[in-house]
Parts: structure tokens; C-alpha cells; sequence
């Protein structure tokens, strides 16, 4: 009976840790999403910037 009881333990716990790793992803996923919206708008505004001779003006 105690081994059984064990099983069932160990199994409930590795459920539960695998919800709490799904719930970590999917409350964390817009986050992620917005981080590399903002990150491609920089790199946009970067690259928008590019052609001109800095070097030149600053003369």
C-alpha cells in the first residue's frame, strides 16, 4: 500500500509541475511577443537611419 501511495504522490506532483510549466509559458507569452515587437521596431528605426554619412554631416 505504501508504494502505491508513493506512485500516486510522485504522479500528482509531476502533473502538477508540469501545469505550473505550461501555465509559466502561456502567461509569459505575450510578454515575450511584445519584447521582440519592440525589438524589430528599433532594429526598423536603426536600419531607417542607415544610408546617411554621419561622418560627412558632422564635418
Amino acid at each position: 500500500m505504501g508504494k502505491t501511495a508513493r506512485l500516486v504522490l510522485k504522479l500528482v506532483a509531476a502533473g502538477l509541475a508540469f501545469c505550473a510549466l505550461v501555465c509559466l509559458i502561456v502567461g509569459s507569452w505575450c510578454d515575450v511577443g511584445e519584447a521582440i515587437d519592440r525589438r524589430k521596431k528599433q532594429r526598423l528605426a536603426m536600419d531607417e537611419y542607415s544610408d546617411y554619412a554621419d561622418e560627412e554631416l558632422r564635418r
